[in-house]
């Protein structure tokens, strides 16, 4: 999972965010990005760059799927879609209609076959968007 870790992190962004989580872990998913749900950031705990970096790098190779909350800006989660989107990987992005037309022209215009971006409206809307999003990609890994 990925999301925004500096800019915009409130309380409302993060609570959304954990609530992605639990429903992915509560489908059966496995959420390598713990840390992405913490309250405190691995700069704080004196996590070098560095060590970010090599961490997240490594654990994108690990991924099946990447879903990104992009309603907000953020280098990090940009970086993380084009790194997977290289890799091969499928990745879900996951914006807010409200912020659409402020969300990145390049993520909104991403034409890539792995990449879906799913507008929603609440988190009832979201939920039922995203596990229909993964019942149509499951359906197409396993025709392969």
């Amino acid at each position: 999972m990925a999301a925004p870790m500096l800019g915009e992190r409130t309380a409302t962004v993060l609570a959304l965010v954990r609530e992605v989580a639990a429903w992915l872990t509560g489908m059966g998913h496995t959420i390598l990005t713990p840390h992405v749900l913490d309250d405190v950031l691995d700069v704080d705990r004196g996590v070098t760059p560095e060590e970010i970096y090599r961490r997240d790098t490594a654990l994108l190779e690990k991924a099946e799927v990447l879903v990104a909350e992009v309603s907000y800006p953020s280098l990090g989660v940009g970086f993380e879609i084009a790194y997977a989107l290289l890799k091969g990987k499928r990745v879900i992005a996951l914006c807010e209609e409200s912020r659409l037309s402020r969300t990145s022209a390049l993520i909104r215009g991403i034409q890539h076959p792995n990449f879906r971006l799913l507008a929603y409206r609440d988190p009832k809307d979201l939920e039922a968007k995203l596990a229909l999003e993964l019942e149509r990609l499951a359906a197409e890994l396993d025709r392969k």
